[in-house]
């Protein structure tokens, strides 16, 4: 094939024509766009809060995301706690804090209730397993400790070297029944 007779671009004094005529497309835009570009239209000027109630849609959606916010506040601080539980009708509480280089960690058994305090006189067996975990989740050490509960208030208590540790978990044995815990650490 031959380019040599191929002309690559245009001469100066040769016009380029347009097939654009804004008039006309405005004759066929929707009203909105007519306006707009007429100078009628104004946007709506109003604050956040009454864009948000303006509409029924919008009313609708509003009170929807507040109920949705109303519910999941009232569950995470009414709700039940991963710190606390129950052993054999025992209450027992896992806290943890940090001070220094080290973290300490405690298992508080509660008095027994009067109807169970009898089977607790001659002391029970507590076994309580910690263990300490890093914000990854991956478990950093590990201490077993025993301890005898006989229905008054019992303290199990361990201390960890703190190498970040963000949680400890706790599972208490305590007769036939066992509890898993786990407290976020405290910085004191």
């Amino acid at each position: 094939m031959d380019f040599s007779k191929i002309e690559e671009t245009r001469s100066d004094d040769e016009q380029m024509v347009f097939h654009y005529n804004r008039a006309e497309r405005l004759k066929h835009a929707p009203e909105i766009v007519q306006d707009y570009y007429s100078g009628k239209f104004h946007p709506y000027k109003g604050g956040l809060f009454k864009s948000l109630v303006n509409t029924k849609s919008n009313r609708l959606l509003f009170v929807t995301i507040v109920f949705a916010f109303g519910i999941i506040w009232f569950v995470n601080y009414f709700g039940p706690q991963k710190s606390s539980g129950s052993l054999a009708g025992v209450d027992a509480v896992l806290s943890a804090f940090s001070y220094e280089d080290s973290v300490y960690a405690s298992l508080k058994l509660e008095n027994a209730p009067k109807k169970k305090i009898a089977d607790f006189t001659d002391g029970v067996p507590v076994t309580v397993t910690f263990t300490a975990y890093d914000a990854e989740g991956a478990v950093l050490q590990e201490d077993r400790v025993a301890g005898k509960y006989e229905g008054n208030e019992l303290f199990v208590r361990t201390t960890f070297t703190d190498y970040d540790i963000l949680k400890v978990g706790a599972v208490c044995v305590l007769r036939d029944s066992y509890a898993s815990l786990e407290t976020i650490i405290e910085k004191r």
